[in-house]
């Protein structure tokens, strides 16, 4: 398959406005827990209670937590 140089450019040139799109965050990466609680601070709401392990919620880690952390 013949491609044109023309068409390599249209294609690199979108690559790459996907793969710069994609790299930006706005901040930290958080857990949804401290995420709820900055934003009632935010907003001048109490304060949601922090999640507590129990027999219903134990504190399972999972694979990705450590980018969290």
């Amino acid at each position: 398959m013949i491609v044109s140089r023309r068409s390599r450019l249209v294609m690199c040139a979108l690559f790459g406005a996907v793969l710069l799109t994609a790299c930006g965050r706005a901040g930290a990466p958080l857990k949804p827990s401290e995420a709820a609680r900055e934003q009632a601070k935010a907003n001048d709401q109490p304060l949601p209670p922090r999640p507590v392990p129990n027999a219903k919620n134990p504190d399972k880690r999972f694979i990705l937590d450590g980018l969290l952390e």
